[in-house]
């Protein structure tokens, strides 16, 4: 309903436009010595509103223009954020899957990108303590400033990498 409104508005618009010109005799004159450039007033408006759309379209240009390098950094900083979260929740499906190696190649990635950094140095670290790698496993204990004991629900402690060595399997 509202766009039938404003194109039937626009059409009255452009008839009433039209029977103003046809009926309007009036005329311009230039004069710029040595020049004289006689115009109708029809074209004289014409070129003005022509002249108005094209200095605001070249506005709105120039503007976009210079906001071009902060949505350029937003758009880098959107993407760097999306890979950073398909990294982290690759992690966790190849760490839920039993892949640990790649889960904690894909935690570290996200790590290093800024993504969940206690939840992907958790990863990481329950994926390098499973690959029996206690070194990796302090070292991204450390970029949180935390070590194993601090975890006891994860079961980082050397404790218990000695005591899953040597139960059996269930």
């Amino acid at each position: 309903m509202k766009a039938l409104f404003w194109t039937l508005v626009i059409l009255l618009l452009a008839v009433a436009l039209t029977m103003a010109t046809i009926h309007n005799t009036g005329y311009v004159l230039l004069i710029y010595p040595p020049y004289r450039i006689e115009l109708t007033l029809n074209l004289l408006l014409a070129l003005l509103a022509a002249a108005f759309f094209i200095a605001y379209g070249l506005l709105r240009i120039g503007r976009h223009a210079l906001r071009l390098p902060a949505h350029v950094r937003t758009f880098k900083q959107q993407r760097q954020q999306e890979k950073a979260h398909k990294a982290m929740i690759e992690a966790m499906r190849n760490f839920a899957a039993g892949h640990y190696a790649i889960a904690e190649k894909q935690a570290a990635r996200a790590l290093e990108m800024g993504e969940a950094q206690e939840v992907n140095a958790l990863i990481a670290a329950r994926c390098a303590h499973m690959l029996g790698a206690p070194g990796r496993r302090d070292a991204y204990l450390a970029k949180l400033g935390k070590t194993g004991s601090d975890y006891p629900e994860a079961g980082l402690t050397d404790e218990t990498q000695n005591r899953m060595e040597h139960e059996p399997a269930q």
